[in-house]
């Protein structure tokens, strides 16, 4: 999803100190602005909840303007960045276009998942807030490579190649392996739905060099994956947050 949102009109209480322990910056240049976004945080503004904290109205208190380059669930935590140049916004959207931005996903499901598998499963609306796999649905590729597994659940690296709205949550539910968590998908056996943007990479659209950017996993989901038994993570990925410099 990479939609634009505005980026210059005035924050909400832009006098209001900005929360340091949600703002997370994990990169940022003259261009671009990266951030891990805590779960329960929404992107942009609900209508039905207008006092709301939002991430793209802390964005603009830091820094302004900031273009909406793409989306995060409420409850997914991880890896987003916004533009700070309107004449870049082409250039980024054509990489997403043409499927040159890299996301990657880690993701806590139920059961156990222990064979590397691409999704190949068209998506549809099938209710106001519910989408599902269906014949005639929207192109949708999801590939998904095992960590770990045990009875309790599986760690599983995604890697998406196209980016529909729902897109993990409804593949992993269609192939019996829902989203730990996931309340609309799944089951509630958790704190959220537990996934994760754990890194994205791109070509600067300034620079034209590689650019990757990766977010260290939160404690909720780290200590979920030990509970199951499947906490398999790098050294950078397992920091616990007590530990991380935040903004």
């Amino acid at each position: 999803m990479h939609d634009r949102m505005p980026a210059d009109r005035p924050p909400r209480d832009a006098g209001a100190p900005l929360p340091s322990a949600v703002l997370e910056i994990l990169y940022e240049d003259d261009a671009l602005i990266f951030l891990n976004k805590p779960a329960g945080l929404v992107v942009q503004q609900r209508m039905y909840e207008p006092d709301e904290p939002f991430l793209h109205d802390l964005v603009l208190r830091h820094t302004s303007p900031a273009y909406l380059m793409q989306r995060l669930d409420r409850g997914t935590s991880g890896v987003i960045f916004f533009s700070k140049q309107s004449e870049i916004n082409v250039r980024l959207t054509r990489q997403f276009e043409k499927k040159r931005i890299r996301k990657r996903y880690l993701a806590l499901c139920d059961g156990e998942l222990g064979e590397q598998q691409t999704i190949d499963a068209p998506i549809a609306r099938a209710g106001a807030i519910l989408f599902a796999v269906r014949e005639g649905g929207k192109h949708a590729v999801t590939h998904l490579r095992p960590r770990a597994f045990s009875p309790s659940g599986s760690l599983v690296d995604i890697l998406l190649e196209t980016g529909r709205t729902h897109q993990i949550r409804v593949h992993l539910s269609a192939i019996g392996h829902p989203l730990a968590g996931d309340w609309l998908y799944g089951r509630k056996n958790a704190m959220r739905p537990m996934l994760h943007a754990a890194e994205l990479e791109m070509t600067h659209p300034m620079t034209g060099q590689r650019l990757r950017v990766a977010a260290p996993v939160p404690d909720d989901f780290r200590e979920e994956a030990e509970r199951r038994g499947v906490a398999s993570f790098t050294e950078d990925e397992s920091r616990p947050e007590r530990d991380r410099l935040t903004r």
